[in-house]
């Protein structure tokens, strides 16, 4: 297996030259995730391909999950005609021998749901070209920071606030937090992040989205936060986001191509999964290393770490009120 530096170095190399026009276009295997789930699936496919001078297509489902929202600029496989030759198998994050993936290869499996930016960060900003939405779309967008400067006719710099809620704080078996033991993110870490902004930059405005604006509204207005409406559709809400300057996120999929899109600096909630389960999850293979994390766990708070989604039968339990706030 080639040394790390060695990768990079063919990395760079490989980024200079033009996709191998003979071979057989390489393609990866879809899941169900929505919105955010499905972006990851497009750009890990697409940093692959660059960095094997291989071109790509989408598969099908892949394809229509996404192509009402962004200008797609990849065609999509005949999935009555197309036959696996090869599979790739990837991990949870860019390994070296990725960068060797077989001209005999024709589809990438493994992850079923690649989540780490190393697999396309190394081509960053054609990722931000890739994922360009769609004119009614990014218009919408940009209508509602006009009206927020009418609002706030003050405003020079937008900070997008993104706050997941819904299934990450699920008692079922599906629920994120309860599956890798995560800590909810709290009230303190939106003072932190909002703090950290309001010190380095002046004329600010924080807009947030999510799936339960009504938690926003009821505890985010004494940071000087903005809910907004709810937009048409999550890819209306990510505009709105990509459209801001600096971005705070929670945790999620959507939550990272919010920040990722906007392009400048990004706060995220660090230090909220189980230390035992940090192998699933390691910040550094999750979030960019210029991206700045803010923990609010108290000193030992592992070191006695109940799930309190379950109790001490793995059972599911309520959330208590001071779990939710």
């Amino acid at each position: 297996m080639p040394s790390w530096r060695n990768f990079e170095e063919k990395l760079t190399l490989n980024l200079l030259l033009s996709p191998e026009e003979a071979l057989e276009p390489l393609t990866i295997h879809v899941n169900r995730g929505r919105l955010g789930n499905q972006m990851f699936t497009y750009a890990t496919l697409y940093g692959l391909g660059r960095l094997n001078r291989r071109h790509v297509r989408l598969m099908p489902q892949n394809y229509n999950a996404l192509k009402s929202y962004f200008k797609l600029r990849h065609s999509q496989v005949n999935e009555f005609t197309f036959k696996e030759k090869h599979p790739w198998p990837i991990g949870s994050w860019l390994q070296p021998h990725d960068s060797h993936i077989p001209n005999t290869t024709n589809i990438v499996k493994g992850r079923l749901y690649p989540t780490s930016f190393t697999f396309f960060h190394h081509v960053q900003d054609e990722i931000r070209d890739i994922f360009q939405f769609q004119d009614t779309i990014r218009h919408y967008a940009q209508n509602v920071l006009r009206h927020v400067k009418r609002l706030r006719p003050w405003t020079e710099v937008y900070i997008g606030v993104h706050v997941r809620r819904g299934d990450y704080l699920s008692k079922s078996k599906g629920g994120w937090l309860r599956a890798f033991e995560g800590r909810e993110v709290d009230i303190e870490y939106f003072r932190k992040a909002v703090d950290y902004f309001r010190r380095k930059y002046s004329n600010l405005t924080f807009i947030a989205v999510s799936d339960d604006r009504q938690w926003c509204k009821k505890y985010l207005p004494q940071f000087h936060i903005l809910t907004l409406p709810f937009s048409p559709s999550p890819a209306h809400d990510l505009a709105i986001m990509a459209e801001c300057n600096h971005t705070i996120i929670t945790y999620g999929t959507f939550s990272f191509w919010s920040g990722y899109l906007a392009g400048g600096e990004v706060i995220y909630f660090s230090n909220f999964v189980n230390p035992k389960r940090r192998s699933n999850f390691p910040e550094e293979k999750m979030y960019p290393p210029k991206w700045i994390g803010i923990s609010t766990t108290p000193k030992g708070f592992w070191d006695s770490y109940k799930n309190p989604f379950l109790d001490h039968d793995g059972n599911n339990v309520s959330v208590s009120k001071e779990i939710i706030l």
